[in-house]
């Protein structure tokens, strides 16, 4: 290790010259104004390195303490560094004392103090002679203060690493503590990943300042070299996602790289110290290699962010589902908002690229997270959003690429052999400047003559020709006539060589390549996995095999109705139709997709997308093992003047079957891989569906116009549109897109219901469906609707005590307690409950799922001992039928959990027991469907009742505070989980005296409107009716005995049709209510009696 002595002497004696010098300009600064300001950027150096060097004086101080073990693998690099700051010490010092004598010539012998304007100017004379000298040593200064803070932070990391090493080393000894010793390595890792992340931005500060100043180094050197290579062994970027991987044939922008980086990381920028978040805006024509630039910067500074993420802001959706992927990588629910919370609260560095951010419809403002964390840069060719930026420049300006960028761009993507003869640059000149200088168009052209289709010296004839065909075939002008018009002709002529010289080669590859792009282009243009395309031909297999095992297990056997000669007749009548109408050409798809009855042939596939990558007509990106389109070409193969309306309607179905059969049905869509998958292909419907709505109303337009179109593929709505809105509309309803899903199911329902009707099995099915993402929105009324439509049709076609029949039973019984129904849902359980233990049996799951729903009912009717035996017999059956961890058994231990305790949020019994079960719940919903997951936020809003009711009122206001934001962000502000959590917050408040709190947020929970979407007409919603209660309870407790029976009284009137059909004044909570009028009617007479200030006395 380095001398001792030197390190306390050279900290000792740094400190004491910075100290001296400090002194000389306080006082200089009383002295001479004008000097002052000249030496204002000296004096903050040497306050910097002040710091610094008290900094490494008590790191010396602790080591010196505890030593390192020689042994240890870091002993010799901890060893090294120190050398090189005793040898940055010894530099330092000597600087500072250049300065001493620099400060002292400006003095003079006068003195600090100014002796008249004379003596000032003599002073000021003096420092402009030295004004090379300073600012030299400033400079100076400066590097010594980076290299030794760089020191300091490469110490920091080697001494935690020895730490870490030696935690690890003693875990076999320490095996009883494992626990608290993986916590302490925890520790130590999160303590090398700040120390980490500082030295990778010191570093790049440190790089920029050099280049800012023209200088090669702005560290020393004895520094530099140790202290890279410890950043490099540092491994600290753990998400790494952008649209693409950075092509080989990047060229150019290299300063502008360099530029960006500096005003990024230079600490020293205003904007840095104003504390906002650093934004870039890149702004330019489409495919002038905006995105590429970004993906660029980010691979190249990789290591000084902890995440790199990726928008797709090309539209809404896109925004949407890009988000929801960050969300997902942060474990949230998929949406945007949770993913810019999560990004806002993020304490380790980000970047954030928001990419083709030209919808009109979308401010650039909304996308960005909120508060000054993190770092994003944005594509557009919106110049207006360039006023987004804020730092540095704040933004980029591309058009063109340079001359000479574009020649090289050109002749490498062409595999011209090196070095390139002046010949090959003239053609290449030539060819780039026709193509406007644009990259995409350039590197279109490369791998036209690449690949031979054209050659250097014929290219621009080859070119004139397609540009002349797209110009003659198009049908409709550009709406962008004018220089955004001229580059997407360019790009378009560029891709339109390879293109057609595809075409013409007749290989069963390159048909293949031909036929996906085709159909990729009705995708959406990223994220197009293999998976999608191989699930396509495997899935069905598996969904055909499934079936026909479902179709011979034995049926219970139940007394259906006999059928009617009329029900015989109709039946008949709907097989003759499907086998009619069924499809014996086979689904429409890619010929490499279409392997039926042989052996799916992945290898053709592979090679197929290969060609297309070699092409760079698609991307492939490594990160997500899925390839890309750009935008431009991706709009291009789908509208070029050679696709006709036909074909176009022929490859937007050929993707819509291709992701309708990537798609299972419940339960075989509950695997690993298909719930991976769901996520993903949101995008692809969404884009598909909006093309196929395109191409309905251009064909409706053709025929109004009497044009004859040969393809007709989407003309109507049948039985294969059926097929795939109802299993696109699952994918919406797993993700969360309800308002999408339902509008889909419900003309899915509309054709199925009108050509099979409700006696069939598919018309009940679908019609289930749809109430079920009705009461994913809280639209209870409509739900009960829907799914007593289908009882009334099983108990007509398949009789009362029919599986299916009871089933429905119990699914409308459970609506029936949302909506308040108390009376008829009882009447309805039980009924099921009593048919399913006959035909069943008591342990069948359908059973023991009804017992949980009557248990949840008979709560509500305060019926807490009959609940808890309903719920106990539940999670009993469940726990021996499906296991303790599935989701039906969990809702039952929940539902017991919670009959343990009163509404009003006392223990009744068992209570630490309930509160275990909760945790248990907790625990498995977190750990398999993730932490905001609607079920997750039950069991933490249902955790906090119990913590309230065990007396744990700061850890219950703590869950709920936490979790209520995120139901409110979401599933709603009007949901009935938030506002149940809003209920049981309030309530918490009040059991700690803070009722001015709690009646404020009574007050907003109680507005009706937020229930009208499951209250009926003639009733109130149970959960507002509970929130009434609780507020009556604060204002009585509270002393405002008048507020208490307004309220009560507003309640007596809402519990009238409690339970339904007028029923509500014999529930037993009337009775409780009746009671506790009375008690503040008393209450009142009693305080109308005696002085004001006794009534709470009294009461």
């Amino acid at each position: 290790m380095a001398d001792p002595f030197s390190i306390v002497a050279g900290t000792a004696g740094l400190l004491d010259v910075c100290w001296r010098v400090g002194s000389y300009m306080r006082r200089l600064k009383a002295s001479a104004a004008k000097i002052e300001r000249d030496l204002f950027s000296l004096s903050l150096e040497i306050s910097a390195l002040v710091t610094v060097s008290e900094s490494i004086q008590n790191l010396w101080k602790v080591s010196s303490e505890k030593p390192i073990d020689e042994l240890s693998p870091h002993a010799a690099r901890i060893h090294e560094l120190w050398e090189d700051v005793s040898l940055a010490l010894r530099g330092c010092g000597d600087t500072m004392s250049r300065l001493v004598l620099l400060v002292e010539d400006v003095i003079g012998n006068d003195g600090i103090a100014v002796q008249g304007k004379r003596d000032g100017l003599k002073k000021a004379l003096r420092k402009q002679s030295k004004d090379d000298d300073i600012r030299e040593i400033r400079l100076q200064i400066a590097s010594h203060q980076n290299s030794l803070q760089i020191a300091l932070s490469a110490l920091n990391i080697c001494y935690i690493r020895a730490s870490q090493t030696s935690t690890s080393l003693g875990l076999d000894a320490l095996s009883d503590k494992q626990t608290s010793t993986n916590l302490g390595l925890a520790v130590l890792s999160d303590k090398i990943e700040y120390w980490g992340f500082k030295l990778h931005h010191e570093l790049m500060a440190s790089q920029s300042k050099a280049a800012k100043e023209n200088k090669d180094k702005a560290i020393s050197p004895t520094v530099s070299a140790a202290v890279t290579q410890i950043a490099l062994e540092v491994s600290l970027n753990e998400h790494f996602y952008i649209p693409r991987a950075v092509s080989s044939m990047f060229t150019g922008k290299a300063d502008l790289l360099d530029d960006l980086r500096h005003c990024l990381f230079d600490s020293s920028t205003e904007m840095q110290k104003q504390h906002v978040q650093k934004r870039f805006i890149i702004y330019g024509l489409g495919g002038s290699g905006k995105t590429e630039f970004c993906c660029k910067f980010a691979q190249d500074n990789r290591q000084s962010f902890w995440g790199v993420f990726w928008i797709n802001a090309s539209s809404p959706e896109s925004v949407q589902h890009t988000y929801s992927a960050i969300a997902h990588v942060g474990g949230l629910e998929p949406n945007q908002r949770a993913a810019k919370d999560w990004l806002a609260n993020l304490d380790h560095p980000w970047l954030l690229i928001i990419d083709n951010a030209d919808d009109v419809n979308t401010p650039l403002d909304k996308l960005f997270p909120e508060g000054d964390r993190g770092t994003v840069l944005v594509t557009t060719r919106n110049p207006l959003n360039r006023l987004h930026g804020t730092v540095g420049e704040g933004s980029y300006h591309f058009e063109k690429l340079a001359e000479a960028e574009a020649n090289d761009l050109l002749l490498r993507a062409a595999g011209e052999p090196t070095p390139w003869s002046a010949t090959a640059i003239e053609y290449a000149g030539k060819i780039t400047d026709r193509l406007g200088f644009l990259a995409l168009a350039i590197l279109q052209a490369g791998k036209a003559i690449a690949k031979r289709m054209a050659t250097l010296s014929n290219y621009l004839d080859v070119y004139d020709q397609s540009w002349q065909r797209i110009r003659r075939f198009r049908r409709k002008p550009s709406a962008r006539d004018g220089k955004d018009g001229t580059v997407s002709m360019n790009v378009y002529s560029s891709y339109e060589i390879i293109f057609r010289g595809l075409e013409a080669t007749d290989s069963v590859t390159t048909q293949d390549a031909i036929q996906l792009v085709k159909m990729f282009s009705f995708f959406s243009w990223e994220d197009l996995r293999v998976d999608v395309l191989t699930n396509s031909v495997q899935h069905p297999k598996r969904q055909l095999e499934y079936d026909k095992a479902e179709a011979v297990k034995p049926a219970a056997k139940v007394d259906a109705p006999p059928q009617s000669w009329k029900q015989m007749l109709k039946g008949w009548a709907i097989w003759a139709a499907m086998k009619l109408n069924a499809d014996r050409s086979g689904p429409i798809l890619p010929s490499v997709l279409q392997d039926e009855r042989e052996a799916f042939d992945e290898d053709r596939l592979m090679d197929a997308l290969d060609q297309l990558n070699q092409l760079s007509l698609i991307y492939y990106q490594d990160a997500t093992d899925s390839y890309s389109m750009h935008p431009l070409i991706h709009k291009w193969v789908r509208e070029r003047p050679q696709m006709s309306t036909g074909e176009q309607a022929l490859w937007c179905q050929a993707a819509s079957t291709t992701l309708s059969r990537s798609i299972l049905f419940p339960p075989l869509d509950e695997t690993t891989s298909a719930v991976s998958l769901r996520r993903h292909l949101v995008p692809h419907i969404s884009h598909v569906l909006k093309c196929a709505k395109g191409i309905d109303d251009m064909l409706i337009e053709n025929q109004k116009a009497r044009r004859s179109t040969w393809f007709m593929t989407r003309s109507g709505f049948g039985r294969l549109q059926a097929i795939e809105w109802a299993k696109f509309s699952l994918i919406y309803v797993q993700n969360g897109y309800f308002s999408e899903a339902e509008a889909l199911q419900v003309k899915t329902r509309d054709y199925v219901c009108a050509r099979l009707g409700m006696d069939h099995v598919a018309a009940r099915r679908i019609t289930l469906f749809l109430a079920g993402t009705y009461s994913l929105q809280v639209r209870t009324n409509k739900a009960g609707e829907l799914i007593n439509e289908v009882l009334q049709a099983c108990r007509e076609f398949l009789g009362p005590r029919h599986p299916e029949t009871l089933r429905v039973m119990n699914m409308l019984g459970a609506c029936r307690r949302f909506q308040g129904r108390f009376k008829e849902g009882r009447e309805l359980l039980e009924e099921a409950i009593e048919a399913m233990s006959d035909t069943l049996g008591p342990e069948h799951e359908d059973t023991l799922e009804a017992m949980t729903n009557l248990g949840g009912l008979m709560y509500m009717y305060l019926d807490y001992a009959e609940a808890r035996d309903l719920h106990t017999k539940a999670v009993d059956g469940l726990t021996k039928a499906l296991g303790g961890a599935h989701e039906k058994t969990l809702i039952a231990k929940e539902s017991l959990a919670m009959a343990c305790f009163s509404f009003e949020g006392d223990v009744l019994v068992r209570g630490e027991a309930a509160h275990d079960l909760m945790v248990e719940v907790l625990a498995e919903r977190t750990s398999k469907l993730g932490k905001e997951h609607p079920w997750t936020l039950f069991a933490v809003l249902n955790l906090a009742r119990s913590k309230r009711a065990l007396g744990d009122y700061t850890e219950a206001e703590r869950l709920l505070r936490t979790t209520i934001p995120i139901a409110q962000r979401n599933l709603g502000e009007n949901h009935f989980g938030t506002l149940a959590g809003t209920t049981h917050l309030a309530q918490v408040l009040a059991r700690q005296g803070r009722f001015d709190e709690a009646e404020q947020m009574f007050n907003d929970v109680i507005q009706r409107h937020r229930y009208a979407s499951s209250a009926r007409a003639d009733g109130e919603h149970p959960d507002r009716i509970a929130a009434l209660w609780l507020l009556m309870g604060c204002y009585q407790t509270h002393g405002k005995t008048d507020d208490a029976i307004q309220v009560g009284n507003e309640l007596l009137k809402a519990i009238s049709t409690i339970g339904g059909e007028g029923l509500g004044l014999l529930h037993p909570f009337a009775k409780r209510l009746e009671s506790r009028l009375d008690e503040l009617s008393l209450l009142r007479a009693k305080s109308d009696d005696v002085p004001s200030g006794m009534a709470l006395i009294a009461a």
